[in-house]
C-alpha cells in the first residue's frame, strides 16, 4: 500500500517539474531573458543571424519573399503534447491547472532584413495569472 503511494506520489512530482518547465525552442536562454539582456544580445543594425543562433540556439523561423525574416523564441508553460484528457484527472489535472495558472510566459520575436541583420525586435513577458490577480 505505502509503495503504490509512493509511486502515485513519484509520478505527479515527474509530470509536476515537467510541465513547469518550458515548452521551446532554442538554448533556454529565453526562460530568463530580461530587457537589459535582450539589448546585450541584440541590437539593431549591427546582431547578424550568426551571432543570435549562438547566443540564442535555433529559433521558429519565418521567411518572407522579400527576403525578410522572423525568429521567434516562446518558453510557455505546460509539456508539449500533453494529451488535452490530463486536466480530467483528479490530482494531476488539479496539478496542471495550478501550474498553468502560476506561471507566466516569454516570447522574442527578431526580424532581419535581407543581409542578416536585425532590423528589430520585440520581448514579450506576460505575467502568470496569479500575478495579474494580486496586482489588482
Amino acid at each position: 500500500m505505502l509503495m503504490r503511494i509512493g509511486i502515485r506520489m513519484a509520478l505527479i512530482g515527474w509530470v509536476a517539474l515537467n510541465m513547469a518547465g518550458c515548452a521551446s525552442l532554442g538554448n533556454g536562454a529565453i526562460k530568463t531573458l530580461s530587457e537589459d539582456g535582450a539589448r546585450q544580445v541584440l541590437s539593431a543594425g549591427k546582431t547578424t543571424k550568426a551571432e543570435l543562433l549562438l547566443a540564442m540556439g535555433e529559433a521558429s523561423v519565418q521567411t518572407f519573399r522579400n527576403g525578410y525574416e522572423v525568429w521567434v523564441y516562446n518558453c510557455k508553460p505546460g509539456l508539449p503534447g500533453l494529451p488535452g484528457f490530463v486536466g480530467f484527472l483528479p490530482v494531476v489535472g488539479a496539478l496542471a491547472s495550478v501550474i498553468d495558472a502560476s506561471t507566466g510566459g516569454r516570447e522574442l520575436a527578431v526580424l532581419f532584413d535581407r543581409d542578416g541583420v536585425v532590423k528589430k525586435y520585440q520581448l514579450r513577458v506576460a505575467e502568470s495569472q496569479v500575478e495579474r490577480l494580486l496586482a489588482r
